[in-house]
């Protein structure tokens, strides 16, 4: 009881200073959300964002103050099935939509912890579980999250409404939900096609009938993609979008055009930008975010520029030799395994994520929420370097040292490192962990 009453105390502060800071946060503009609600709302009008550029006229309904610039594309770089998603919210003015998401943000965070919670089987997991959601308010990726107003949450978001309707294979409607959520964790971020590969893993753990009523949603959505000459216009725009972000993103040459200036409206939807800029001059607490990607790592080290296709070759060989050696030393596989299946599948996925040619801020990091979580949930207190080296790197994100360079990305590798080599000894946890409970039906 006494532990349980330290870690409550301790948490319910860190989350009091947490909501006080981030609506601090939120107050300054969320730049980043302007254009997720804009190209929102262009794809519910009709049109397309990926090309869009505001011109003299057009009012304040497509107006975002971060899409003046030289180059071709827009900077609303998010899949059209992402925008669809928002859209409930974007009819709101700015300002109104900005304090929203900060709430759904904490909602969303909030989910995830309740899943890892009570999934987790002993007081000592849970209290690990509750430990990490502390934690992940301290961290860098948290704060740059909700001070820009970033939609990567919903990654571990998703992935999480699968896990728990993965784990209810008694009725099809659970294969369905599931189904909608693995086609949203897909279709908002493609390359987290790759956590689903090891799940293949589990096969004879789920009913036939259940994986058939599962393909439905995808089957949906991909018939419906096919046959609307405007859903498959947006997504050859995405397409177009993203490889010129790469070339802006490697030096490459990017397409560049004439746009029309910044009007610089003072007050706008709600936002008056005297008083942003009031509260980003006054943040409570620093954010320090760097890039963590690998090119970015393989520049700094060896001061030479990697290919594109270098790094692809680089990570989907890298991907597959893992794959396989996690299949032949931890077969054959049992419903009870899932927890560090979904790890694994999350560091096959975040290993593309950081090969990837597109620079990657410090909000990338919240993906890592969801398996720092069911990690939690199979503490084991055989494992405790594995365990310990884990809190050292979620320490890291949450406190910053002057003396040590590049410090996130340094806690990001090791994270994905520890996690991939406990998730290589899973035969070790099948020795000494009890089967999980499972969620409440």
């Amino acid at each position: 009881m006494l532990r349980w009453l330290l870690v409550v105390a301790a948490v319910t502060g860190i989350l009091i200073y947490a909501i006080n800071r981030d609506i601090h946060y939120e107050k300054a503009y969320n730049g980043d959300l302007r254009n997720r609600v804009t190209g929102s709302r262009m794809i519910k009008d009709g049109r397309s964002p990926y090309f869009y550029k505001w011109k003299t006229g057009d009012g304040l309904r497509y107006y975002d103050p971060g899409n003046f610039d030289s180059v071709r594309p827009s900077n609303m770089t998010s899949t059209p099935v992402l925008y669809r998603l928002l859209s409930p919210l974007v009819e709101q003015p700015e300002a109104r939509i900005s304090e929203y998401w900060l709430v759904i943000e904490y909602l969303m965070l909030g989910a995830i912890t309740l899943f890892a919670f009570l999934t987790a089987p002993t007081t000592a997991r849970r209290q690990a579980v509750v430990l990490v959601f502390g934690a992940v308010l301290l961290t860098n990726g948290w704060k740059e999250h909700t001070a820009n107003g970033q939609t990567y949450l919903c990654i571990p978001f998703f992935a999480m409404l699968f896990l728990v309707f993965w784990k209810k294979k008694d009725h099809p409607a659970n294969a369905i939900l599931a189904g909608c959520a693995a086609a949203c964790l897909i279709l908002i971020r493609v390359n987290t096609l790759l956590f689903f590969p090891p799940f293949w893993l589990l096969v004879q753990t789920h009913p036939r009938r259940w994986w058939l009523f599962f393909c439905i949603p995808m089957a949906l959505f991909g018939g419906w993609a096919l046959t609307s000459t405007h859903e498959r216009g947006l997504w050859r725009d995405y397409f177009s979008n993203v490889n010129e972000a790469i070339r802006i993103n490697q030096n490459l040459h990017p397409a560049i055009q004439h746009n029309d200036p910044d009007p610089r409206y003072p007050r706008w939807e709600g936002i008056d930008t005297l008083e942003a800029d009031h509260y980003m001059k006054t943040l409570p607490a620093k954010i320090y975010s760097e890039n963590g990607n690998f090119f970015v790592l393989f520049q700094g080290v060896f001061h030479r520029q990697l290919s594109v296709a270098t790094m692809g070759w680089l990570s989907f060989g890298g991907i597959g030799l893992l794959a396989l050696l996690f299949y032949f030393r931890c077969r054959p596989f049992e419903a009870q395994d899932t927890p560090w299946v979904a790890i694994f599948g999350f560091c096959l996925f975040m290993i593309a994520d950081l090969f990837s040619p597109v620079y990657r801020h410090q909000y990338y990091t919240v993906q890592w929420i969801l398996p720092l979580m069911l990690a939690a949930t199979q503490l084991s207190p055989r494992k405790k370097a594995g365990y310990g080296l884990l809190l050292l790197c979620l320490l890291l994100w949450c406190f910053h040292l002057p003396f040590l360079k590049m410090q996130n990305t340094l806690a990001e590798y090791g994270i994905l490192a520890v996690l991939l080599a406990m998730a290589l000894d899973l035969r070790t946890f099948r020795t000494q962990n009890p089967p999980p409970v499972s969620l409440p039906k």
